[in-house]
């Protein structure tokens, strides 16, 4: 009895999130109108989430200097470092962690703000004064999502790739032109593709699974806590799978490969 119920809000789950990404993309026509409101949650996702993608970029690179310096040496691969850290941050690194940054600090926002005017009949208001809340409220910030994200995530490749040469090259004995030229050499347009694709899409996961949640508060005070959690994990999973899937659909692969 236990599973049917489950299966059943599952069901409901999924049928729910369905009519909600529909009429999303419904609005999308009215965006113009909402202009503004676009421009101002592009600074929100965006602008304002630059300072701790940078820094989470910094220490990523950091980290990946130096230990792919150590496991490379072990093998007398040392050179390739370059390459093998540029192809992780533009395939996987900076899209995920970036992803996962504007969650943890927009994503949780949207889900807070939203449920707030949920149970508070804010939301109930605008219909009555025949807005729209999904052209209102919802659209602006998933195509600002949709334009930041791939921002953000050139912005963490190029300062990660900095610190990780930082670290191998001025720290360990790596010397720069090795690293630098490596990288040029390896590192194919098609991985930069694949960083734009994958930040724009985890763009789309994320704002739609925040204001979602938010849309689907319902009680007092303690739902506003419940969304919030509910739109960062959802997200945090929904941005892993995508990722999956992505890596498994885009064309050319890993099999594009540069080898020295």
């Amino acid at each position: 009895m236990k599973f049917y119920r489950l299966l059943i809000h599952v069901i409901s789950l999924i049928g729910d999130f369905t009519l909600f990404v529909f009429e999303t993309i419904l609005s999308f026509r009215h965006l113009w109108k909402r202009r503004g409101l676009f421009l101002r949650h592009c600074e929100f996702i965006g602008v304002n989430s630059i300072g701790i993608n940078l820094a989470a970029g910094t220490f990523m690179g950091a980290v990946l200097g130096y230990q792919l310096y150590v496991s490379l040496h072990k093998f007398g691969a040392e050179a390739m470092l370059g390459g093998t850290v540029g192809v992780a941050l533009f395939r996987e690194l900076a899209p995920v962690m970036s992803g996962i940054m504007v969650t943890g600090r927009a994503g949780a926002a949207m889900a807070a703000e939203i449920s707030s005017m949920r149970i508070t009949e804010q939301i109930d208001a605008l219909e009555v004064m025949a807005v729209n809340p999904i052209e209102y409220l919802v659209s602006p910030r998933v195509s600002a999502g949709v334009l930041m994200m791939p921002v953000l995530a050139v912005l963490f490749t190029l300062v990660a790739t900095l610190a990780a040469a930082g670290v191998a090259c001025g720290v360990m004995d790596l010397q720069y032109p090795i690293f630098w030229s490596q990288y040029l050499h390896i590192v194919d347009p098609i991985d930069i593709v694949h960083c734009l694709a994958k930040s724009a899409t985890f763009g789309l996961v994320l704002t739609w699974i925040g204001c979602f949640c938010g849309f689907r508060a319902y009680g007092g005070a303690r739902a506003v806590g419940e969304a919030t959690r509910n739109s960062v994990v959802a997200a945090c999973l929904g941005i892993l799978l995508t990722d999956y899937l992505l890596t498994s659909l885009l064309p050319l692969g890993f099999k594009t490969l540069k080898v020295m």
